[in-house]
């Protein structure tokens, strides 16, 4: 047991991005498992359908939560840290965001998917995920991420692991896995505020919402920021939704599996930087230079550079191993892997710079980066209208890379104004 111990304290204690690394690879992993286990059930088109229903909510999910727990952390950190107590301001705002998003999300789900009762059941799961989404993010204030793994990357797959298969068992259809994520939100989101409200033994005060306590100014930065990052969240949708117009199903449900081998990519850079954020979100603004930046940039690359070298390496000679044990159905896509796996690498050395400056607040100019990167990924959306014959599988790297290289591009010359 103590050789246990003193291995923890040497490779895992106060490495915050390792442990939520390992964290999200658990749930993510039960996910590819569940994934593939819809992808053998069901039908080419149900699969395709679950694989829009799952992309909508994720996207509506990071739309409603309008980023407030990037712009709210620090604030919420004080409180729970050193008053024990939870803001009502935060409260607020993230009702009345959530609220109005929610609102519009029902208005376009019900043209997405074409059925009312449908799109109500999208509704409480919607909820529920934001404030999975909101208090995971929050419980990190203490610099000690175990509530919020448990939470959004274990109890949450778990149950959708559990339940998803035993409605599969029921009832072979896109229906029973909807409600099966509902179930799981549902029973996720109230231990999540259960075990919240324990750990930082909080003391709420009042129940009572006032309007004054909403702030336009926070909601806009939000929006700024959500424009911001929104474009990787609606690509994930777009490129199945329009998709399924361009190409059919069958493109619909190969992208979707490509996306879920993209998305432990971006899983391993996002869950090292998502950690830690208490770290790279310094309270001294006159702590925030080049040299901070380059500290931080080679922390977040040393912990990941491994993984993400070594899975590139394990695909490259097992792409089509993987895929038979996996998606025996769409094996022929072997070499796409490949490519989806470098355009994984890509974003590894990137986006590190880029949330450096967004959760200090540093991303200046931020309409023209928006409309740039914007009316870049909707030429490409677009393409397939005015290239008749534009490879399918082409279309769905540019639309991996675009936003990539658009952030990409700005982060560095924002960098270089840095003193």
């Amino acid at each position: 047991m103590s050789k246990l111990t003193q291995l923890y304290s040497k490779y895992l204690k106060d490495k915050l991005g390792l442990i939520n690394l390992f964290g999200k690879v658990f749930g993510r992993g039960l996910f590819l498992l569940l994934t593939s286990f819809f992808a053998y059930n069901l039908s080419v088109k149900d699969f395709a359908g679950f694989a829009i229903f799952w992309s909508t909510l994720r996207m509506f999910t990071f739309f409603s939560t309008n980023n407030l727990y990037i712009i709210y952390f620090n604030k919420v950190r004080e409180n729970l840290i050193e008053h024990r107590i939870w803001s009502k301001t935060t409260s607020v705002n993230i009702l009345f965001t959530l609220v109005l998003f929610s609102s519009i999300s029902f208005g376009i789900s019900i043209f997405i998917f074409k059925d009312f009762y449908f799109s109500l059941l999208l509704l409480p799961t919607l909820l529920f995920s934001v404030i999975i989404r909101n208090l995971s993010e929050f419980a990190k204030s203490d610099n000690s991420l175990y509530l919020s793994i448990f939470i959004e990357d274990f109890l949450l797959y778990f149950l959708f692991f559990i339940s998803g298969i035993i409605g599969i068992f029921i009832s072979n259809s896109l229906f029973s896995i909807v409600v099966a994520l509902l179930i799981s939100t549902t029973i996720t989101a109230l231990a999540c505020v259960i075990l919240f409200k324990r750990k930082f033994n909080i003391k709420i005060t009042s129940y009572k919402i006032n309007l004054n306590d909403f702030s336009i100014q926070d909601f806009r930065l939000g929006i700024n920021y959500t424009i911001l990052r929104g474009n990787e969240f609606l690509s994930n949708f777009a490129v199945r939704y329009l998709g399924q117009i361009y190409f059919g199903d069958l493109f619909v449900a190969y992208a979707h599996i490509m996306y879920q081998f993209y998305n432990v990519f971006t899983l391993l850079t996002m869950a090292v930087i998502s950690g830690l954020q208490s770290k790279i979100a310094i309270k001294k603004t006159s702590e925030f230079n080049r040299i901070f930046i380059k500290k931080m940039y080679l922390v977040i690359l040393k912990t990941i550079v491994p993984f993400v070298l070594g899975l590139i390496s394990i695909i490259l000679i097992f792409n089509t191993q993987i895929l038979s044990i996996f998606f025996p159905k769409y094996v022929a896509y072997n070499t796409l892997l490949v490519k989806v796996s470098l355009v994984g690498l890509v974003f590894m050395l990137i986006q590190p710079l880029v949330f450096i400056l967004i959760y200090n607040n540093k991303i200046t100019k931020i309409k023209t980066l928006n409309f740039t990167q914007y009316l870049v990924v909707f030429a490409v959306y677009l393409l397939p209208l005015f290239i008749i014959d534009i490879s399918e599988q082409f279309w769905l790297i540019i639309i991996m890379l675009n936003f990539i290289l658009v952030q990409g591009a700005y982060a560095i010359v924002r960098y270089n104004r840095i003193e």
